[in-house]
């Protein structure tokens, strides 16, 4: 739901209780929302009262031309001010701090609910909700400054995934893919392709996807394999993904073998992570895959979480025969990433990481 549309639902009483005690709370704690919720407010007002002002001036008129014909002048005393004039400054103040509040409070956004609506949880989705305003924005730059291309209705949520092997198969996470319509998959080298979910497991938020267009894979050369035993504390690790439209590089360490609450199946990993890096790979220095990004405690800006890749192996082992035999992950194979520098290492990575557009 838009910004506005919540201010709107508000003010003509729709939320409910809960709905409306979230809003109000927000208001009082947080003062850009409440300032772009006043000057919204004014905004409509204004309107009204324009509104009003229209209707009162029309029933004059008709009077006057009742009275004394249709042929006849009015003559104003005053000067009349046009409507942009009187309050033009008042609305682009209130639209240029709702845009602003609509980019600060991104973040708060939860894949299933109003903006305010707490989570469930203790760990922060880090997939990215791509609202109309920003895209509108975006194609205003690109139109400027990048060449044409062909332009897509934008997704609802945006992430990351990455190559399992070299069949087609990447993986991201489930709480993106949940009662998607559609999935697609693109990057810098890889032509937007439509997915299916194939295989997924909700309770470690992890989704496998089969790209469709076989075209487009038959020359993949994964550089990278999945790590079958788990790595140690203190290992220097990486990460790649979408927080935005270009690929994005984070480096840290592996802090814990457990996630939060002592989960056993997921890491926690000192690296910044923002929304747009779920799904995104956690690599060792080697460039061995060694989870999948799940999430960060909500203010914790240096700390996140990867669900391990031995939790990865195990859910395809589990999974019916016939996706065992599709899904063949790319274990056991020679390093060729292990002696390179850094630099070199992502450049063989980038194609497999994808931009994840998901579509409900």
């Amino acid at each position: 739901m838009r910004q506005v549309d919540l201010f709107d639902d508000y003010l003509n009483g729709l939320l409910s209780g809960e709905e409306k005690t979230n809003f109000e709370n927000e208001l009082k704690n947080n003062e850009i929302i409440n300032k772009a919720f006043q000057e919204h407010k004014q905004l409509l007002e204004v309107l009204q009262t324009q509104n009003k002002r229209k209707q009162l001036k029309d029933k004059l008129k008709a009077i006057h031309h009742t009275e004394y014909g249709h042929n006849t002048k009015i003559f104003s005393i005053n000067q009349e001010e046009t409507f942009a004039k009187r309050h033009g400054k008042t609305i682009a103040v209130a639209a240029s701090t709702a845009f602003i509040a609509v980019l600060t409070t991104v973040a708060l956004l939860s894949t299933g609910g109003y903006l305010f609506t707490k989570q469930n949880n203790q760990i922060t989705n880090l997939n990215r909700i791509v609202m109309d305003l920003k895209a509108s924005q975006d194609g205003i730059v690109e139109g400027i400054t990048r060449p044409k291309r062909t332009v897509y209705a934008p997704a609802k949520i945006e992430g990351s995934a990455f190559a399992l092997n070299n069949q087609g198969y990447v993986i991201t996470s489930y709480h993106m893919v949940k009662d998607a319509d559609s999935v697609f998959i693109q990057n810098k080298d890889f032509e937007r392709s439509l997915t299916r979910v194939i295989l997924s497991n909700p309770k470690l938020d992890i989704a496998i996807l089969k790209v469709e267009n076989t075209e487009l894979i038959k020359n993949w050369q994964v550089p990278f394999s999945i790590k079958e035993k788990n790595s140690d504390v203190g290992e220097k690790v990486f990460t790649l993904g979408y927080p935005r439209e270009d690929m994005v590089y984070g480096e840290g360490s592996l802090s814990s073998l457990s996630g939060y609450a002592n989960d056993s199946s997921m890491y926690q990993i000192s690296i910044p992570v923002n929304p747009g890096n779920s799904g995104g790979p956690l690599l060792d220095e080697y460039g061995n895959i060694i989870g999948v990004v799940r999430g960060k405690i909500s203010g914790a800006e240096a700390t996140g979480f990867a669900v391990k890749a031995s939790e990865i192996i195990s859910t395809i082992s589990n999974a019916p025969d016939s996706t065992q035999k599709e899904v063949t992950l790319l274990k056991n194979k020679k390093n060729a990433l292990k002696h390179l520098k850094r630099t070199e290492q992502i450049k063989k990575i980038n194609p497999y990481v994808f931009n994840v557009l998901v579509y409900k």
